[in-house]
């Protein structure tokens, strides 16, 4: 017995020895540094770990590779892992156990089993703890690795779900549920909690970008539209596209470029570019047999140590804690200070040095704190001077023979060009710059300045930050033109080689062009035939659309956004606009007009611009329904033409014979870019840096820097009368960004530059880039005035951010009135307010009236009339928002039912009152011989008798007759009475005879006796 209990024993051993060694061979990239169990992974490729039905299984990103990590899990599981351990975390949604287990063991580990409700898992890598959320106690909870010191972090939650930590920052983020969703952030301890986003929409599968320090979240409207959206760590910068996706057991994840999720529908897993979005492309190769639950990529840059300048600092830079500082594990961690800080009293952490509460710091008149440092200012008109503490007054040099871009100083040593704040003087000691100089101070498209002498570089969504830390490059795929020539419609690529042909037997000489980014169909329109045509970018058939179109160049323009198309006529002095199909054609603007020609529409801003080459040669604007005329340049043209739009830039740009010429979208800041240098330009294309143009009198293509018109390259040369060029890339027509009926301006945080002086083109370390922006220090305070909106705080729901006289305002969008902040729909204001009170301010309902409003509803207080209203949103309407759509139909069905019930009972009634009429009648009709017919001369009587004996009408109508003894049957002198209706008695009356001249009358029953 003791021997076959200890041969068992020693079996179980070896099978588990052979086990575990044969899994000890397993790794995150199934290879080891070095043989054994106490080798370290080395993964090369990124892949996904995912929950597939009741196991974990791994695969890579081409779909390859795919098996089973972990098995004999739950079917709804809650992912995570950590890299440098080489473990797997994962919880049981419904069991609420949270679970670990390594990659080279079969032992899995319960940490904690107290929690039937989590909602969201995520591993701390750097300090070795876990967090979870719990949806239904509305907590936020943590431990370490070990499953050892658990405790709760943060109380009091709505819903909390999908949490993910971002370690080198020690910040946590979430997703709030309930009747007001959003996203939330606090750090690592639980302190400093605040709300980034805050919507109306159901949010969903929060997911992290560390590269770019974004958030991204997926939300779903009260119709199941659904869309990508993301933000910055602080809930701006927010970018959001229509991303079609279904919302069971939705997960996200990201790894570079690309949106990872998973697709219920399908049973597959998906992937999308982050910032364009498109058509998922499947990654699996096959469909699974069961759908995917959650997914994570594994690699390391997905747990980033070596960004962690906390830990070599010594102090937290958000909280301001000591942190692993300690130089042995048996020595006390000691905060050590850089400068311009100094430890605190208790001395855990670092306090900033507040430089300007020392008499200026030497400032001679203002000066700036910052975390760790500080900079003197000068007030408008007055500069610094180069010992970076004196300001001195800008006045005008007499006699100054020094061509200065911004301004001159009188100094004893002569004159001194000047620059404004944020901006720097050139080498040539002239030139500006600067983010608030022209050259925007050398960046591709937003400068952020950190101080008067630097800036910073940045790009928006779908960019990235050149090498250079100035330009900024377009993601994938590459653009390309396509341009109109006499004889075809080709694509051609940005470095001039040739592409396909997609129109090559045109029915005319084609003048104007333009394509729909969403349909992907090139429009065309031929200036004699005056016929607007479309075919697809991929080839196929032509479509006539419309048979009087434009009958100048460049006069087509098509708009993505709204679904229409513009285009000018000359013959006509009028702008008209149809459908994408070319039905409703309608005249947007007729008056005013002389020969307009060249047309180009911005969506976002919902204006037209469109060029006037009559006697008074001019570039104007106007909405897109014709309102809100404006000039915008009307100086120094002779022929203007080519207008095109840099919608990243916010600028106009057109051609006027051998010039090239640009401004801003209302007209200012206009600057002559080219001058009799690049032929006869005809139309225009900007994308990226570059603008193209087609010049007619050398037959080419050519490109130059948009901002500086330097850099010409000549790209393809020997094209048969070049008319008409657009640029084609998702980015080139931009798609508006909208979050709860919110106009939202769309930035990103891609990697960064710094720029000064001394070192223009010097890459800034990231660390030392996010602590000047999470300190908000100078870079909130001085941003350039085409990009006040971007900073400015945001407006409230249907307004929009518009800067005047150079600061940004809130407006109101048309149909609505209010403050900017505060806008209610006109529409749906009592007619006292909107026509007795049309300028009455808005402002919010006082605390006492914060339930007034239903269902999310946003309450209005108007002061000028003492009366309260309601914004509702989507879904709900009623004076305070108390009906939904389903209930307000089913009100109104019910009432409608009423009505009609009222009716056929009112119709019914009516019916048989006419009947009751109509029988009175006949039966009045056929009476009426009976009672009212003379008798004949025959057949009077011999006898006569008194008119009063022989008839007698009573006053209630009866009829007394009077019988003959021969005809009695009731006895001597009965009389017999009848009833007569009621029609005769208004017609008959009786006829009183004289007593000398008496006639027999007889009754019609005394006639027929008589007869018998």
């Amino acid at each position: 017995m003791l021997a076959a209990t200890f041969t068992a024993a020693l079996i179980y051993l070896t099978v588990q020895n052979s086990g575990a060694l044969a899994l000890g061979t397993a790794c995150w990239n199934e290879r080891l540094t070095r043989a054994g169990r106490h080798g370290s992974c080395v993964v090369s490729q990124p892949f996904l770990i995912f929950g597939h039905g009741k196991a974990i299984h791994r695969m890579d990103l081409d779909g390859k590779n795919q098996r089973r990590l972990v098995a004999g899990v739950a079917s709804s599981i809650l992912l995570d892992f950590h890299f440098r351990e080489e473990r797997i975390y994962w919880a049981d949604k419904h069991a609420g156990i949270i679970y670990k287990m390594s990659v080279r063991g079969l032992q899995r580990e319960k940490l904690y089993s107290s929690d039937k409700h989590i909602s969201g898992l995520a591993v701390d890598w750097i300090r070795n703890a876990v967090y979870w959320t719990s949806r239904e106690k509305g907590k936020i909870k943590t431990m370490d690795t070990n499953g050892k010191s658990e405790k709760t972090l943060v109380r009091h939650l709505t819903q909390p779900s999908s949490i993910v930590i971002d370690p080198t920052k020690r910040f946590l983020f979430w997703l709030s549920g309930g009747m007001i969703p959003g996203v939330h952030r606090c750090d690592v301890i639980g302190q400093g909690k605040v709300r980034l986003i805050k919507t109306l929409q159901q949010l969903k599968a929060l997911s992290i970008d560390h590269r770019d320090r974004r958030l991204f979240w997926v939300q779903f409207g009260l119709q199941e539209e659904s869309a990508i959206a993301s933000s910055d760590y602080n809930g701006k910068a927010l970018h959001i596209i229509d991303q079609p996706l279904q919302s069971d057991s939705l997960r996200i994840t990201l790894f570079y470029k690309h949106v990872y999720y998973t697709d219920a529908a399908s049973r597959a897993i998906k992937r999308v570019n982050k910032y364009t979005g498109g058509e998922g492309f499947h990654v699996n190769l096959k469909q699974m047999a069961k759908v995917p639950v959650d997914i994570k990529v594994v690699h390391p840059d997905k747990q980033p140590t070596a960004d962690s300048p906390s830990l070599l600092q010594g102090c937290d830079e958000q909280s301001g804690n000591c942190i692993n500082v300690c130089s042995s594990t048996a020595e006390q961690g000691v905060c050590k200070c850089s400068g311009g800080f100094a430890l605190s009293k208790n001395g855990f952490y670092c306090e900033d040095v507040n430089e300007c509460a020392h008499w200026n710091h030497g400032c001679s008149l203002g000066c700036e704190n910052t975390p760790g440092s500080y900079f003197c200012t000068c007030p408008n008109g007055y500069t610094l001077l180069p010992d970076k503490k004196t300001c001195r007054e800008i006045i005008s040099c007499e006699g100054n023979t020094t061509e200065c871009g911004h301004g001159c100083l009188a100094t004893d040593e002569g004159p001194v060009c000047v620059c404004p704040k944020g901006s720097v003087l050139n080498e040539d000691g002239q030139a500006c710059t600067g983010c608030s100089s022209a050259d925007k101070g050398g960046c591709s498209q937003l400068c952020i300045p950190i101080s008067p002498t630097r800036w910073l570089c940045d790009c928006l969504p779908g960019y990235q930050l050149h090498q250079d830390g100035k330009r900024c490059i377009a993601s994938e795929p590459s653009p390309y033109l396509l341009v109109a020539t006499l004889v075809a419609v080709q694509t051609i690529n940005s470095d001039g080689t040739e592409g396909q042909t997609l129109v090559d037997e045109p029915r005319g000489p084609i003048g104007s062009l333009d394509y729909d980014p969403v349909s992907n169909h090139v429009y065309f329109a031929s200036t004699s035939q005056k016929i607007i045509e479309r075919v697809h970018m991929n080839g196929g058939s032509r479509r006539s659309l419309v048979t009087d179109g434009p009958d100048s160049s460049n006069g087509l323009a098509v708009d993505w956004i709204h679904r229409k198309i513009y285009w000018t006529v000359t013959r006509k002095s009028a702008v008209v606009s149809s459908t994408l199909d070319g039905l409703n054609v309608t005249t947007v603007v007729s008056s005013g007009l002389d020969k307009p020609t060249s047309i180009t529409v911005h969506p976002l801003e919902k204006k037209l611009f469109w060029a006037d080459i009559g006697h008074q040669p001019k570039v104007e604007s106007c909405s897109l329904y014709g309102t809100d005329r404006t000039v915008i340049v009307n100086t120094s043209l002779v022929s203007p033409g080519g207008l095109t739009i840099d919608f990243a830039d916010s600028r106009l740009y057109w051609c006027d014979g051998g010039r090239v010429e640009t401004c801003a979208l209302d007209g200012s800041k206009r600057l002559i870019l080219l001058e009799n240098h690049v032929g006869q330009p005809f139309d225009l294309a900007v994308f990226e840096d570059r603008l193209w143009m087609v010049d007619r009198e050398h037959q080419q293509l050519m490109s130059v820097h948009k901002r500086t018109g330097r850099e010409l390259q000549r790209l393809l040369g020997d094209l048969v009368q070049p008319a008409s060029l657009v640029v084609v890339h998702p980015l080139a027509k931009p798609n508006t960004a909208r979050l709860d009926n919110k106009p939202v301006v769309v930035t990103s945080v891609p990697d960064k530059a710094l720029n000064d002086e001394s070192t223009p083109q010097m890459a800034l370390n990231r660390t030392a880039l996010d602590s000047d922006f999470e300190a908000k220090t100078f870079t909130d305070k001085m941003v350039s005035g085409e990009r006040k909106c971007y900073s400015a705080e945001p407006c409230g729901p249907n307004a929009k951010c518009r800067v005047n006289a150079g600061s940004p305002t809130c407006s109101c969008l048309e149909g609505f009135i209010g403050d900017g902040h505060m806008c209610v729909d006109s529409q749906k204001m009592p007619p006292s307010m909107t026509t007795s009170h049309p300028g009455n301010s808005v402002e919010s309902c006082p605390s006492t009236h914060e339930s007034y409003c239903l269902y999310q509803g946003i309450c209005f207080y108007f002061p000028e009339v003492e009366s309260y209203a309601c914004n509702c949103v989507a879904g709900y309407m009623g004076e305070r928002c108390q009906f939904s759509d389903l209930e307000w139909w089913e009100l109104q069905q019910t009432e409608e039912e009423k009505r009609r019930n009222v009716v056929v009972a009112s119709c019914a009634v009516l019916l048989i009152c006419l009947l009751s009429i109509a029988a009175c009648l006949i039966y009045c009709y056929r009476t009426r011989g009976f009672f009212l017919k003379q008798p004949s001369a025959d057949n009077v009587s011999e006898t006569s008798v008194a008119d009063e004996d022989v008839l007698g009408i009573a006053k209630d109508g009866i009829h007394e007759e009077t019988t003959s003894p021969k005809n009695r049957r009731h006895g001597p002198n009965t009389i017999r009475r009848t009833s007569v209706p009621w029609c005769l008695l208004l017609r008959w009356r009786p006829t009183r005879y004289p007593a000398t001249a008496r006639v027999s009358r007889q009754t019609p029953t005394s006639r027929r006796n008589s007869q018998v």
